[in-house]
């Protein structure tokens, strides 16, 4: 049975990369003032960055059921497995919205999988390609696939650092008066997800020089599984992101290294400028 995998827009994945590995994607909305932008990645991520960084909030929503089944029909109809990874459960509705549509599809080869630690940007596109290993090796069936997807979600880690409170007043996940706070001590959280997929701040810095330094004591004395790419990730400005990658290689960093990912709009809406991180895979 052939396979057929989809992710949605927060895992950032490129055109190039859909292309490159047979993925579907399930746009996100997204609005700004009066507009609203469908993040098919035609759109330039500059262009949204540009809405934000001139003051404009963007605001995220899930995709409808309508686009999950107009997907999983043409599978069922297809005769094709479906994969579908998704942001996690605990910053969206949208896995709850493919739920729906399996329902409505009436087939027994729909996988649904939650991101859950894998819950979105580079750790989510992680798992895509776990997924897409998997299907082109062709060993396993879609429901061992999916099994497999659900255990290797446990393993996959990110830490990142925010460089800017301001975003996170911006999209309602942070009081202006703690956002205050903090600005003026310099605080700089370095966040992970947790294992159901919410984001946990891991240490509170202060000063971007301290945040540096921590950042990359945290990945060193990390176990990273050198069978994955490691996988830099950045929003809009990659200067932070190159420092700290630098320094990982100084302290011998060995695992392979991917190109570094630019952070897409639906999770640099509310990270802002400046952040930086890595996600990989644990022993």
């Amino acid at each position: 049975m052939n396979v057929r995998i989809f992710t949605d827009s927060a895992s950032d994945i490129t055109l190039e990369e859909l292309r490159q590995y047979g993925v579907g994607l399930i746009p996100m909305p997204l609005s700004c003032g009066d507009e609203t932008y469908i993040d098919d990645k035609t759109i330039p991520t500059e262009t949204f960055w540009k809405m934000l960084l001139a003051g404009g909030v963007l605001k995220t929503s899930q995709p409808s059921p309508d686009t999950f089944l107009e997907a999983f029909a043409a599978a069922r109809d297809a005769g094709d497995a479906v994969i579908c990874i998704l942001i996690s459960s605990r910053l969206s509705g949208t896995y709850q919205c493919a739920l729906a549509a399996k329902e409505m599809a009436e087939y027994e080869h729909i996988y649904i999988i939650d991101g859950q630690r894998a819950a979105a940007s580079a750790s989510e596109k992680l798992l895509v390609l776990r997924a897409c290993q998997l299907r082109d090796e062709g060993r396993l069936s879609p429901a061992e696939i999916a099994r497999e997807l659900e255990r290797f979600r446990g393993r996959v880690r990110l830490l990142a650092c925010i460089d800017t409170l301001d975003y996170l007043v911006r999209g309602g996940r942070l009081s202006r008066a703690a956002a205050g706070i903090g600005s003026l001590m310099q605080i700089k959280p370095i966040i992970t997800f947790s294992d159901d997929g919410e984001i946990l701040v891991a240490e509170k810095t202060i000063g971007g020089r301290r945040a540096m330094k921590e950042m990359t004591a945290k990945v060193l004395a990390s176990a990273v599984d050198p069978a994955y790419p490691a996988i830099p990730l950045f929003s809009h400005d990659d200067a932070n992101c190159l420092e700290f990658l630098g320094r990982l290689r100084d302290g011998g960093f060995s695992a392979p290294l991917a190109p570094p990912v630019g952070i897409g709009a639906t999770i640099g809406a509310y990270i802002g400028p400046g952040g930086y991180g890595l996600v990989f895979a644990e022993n």
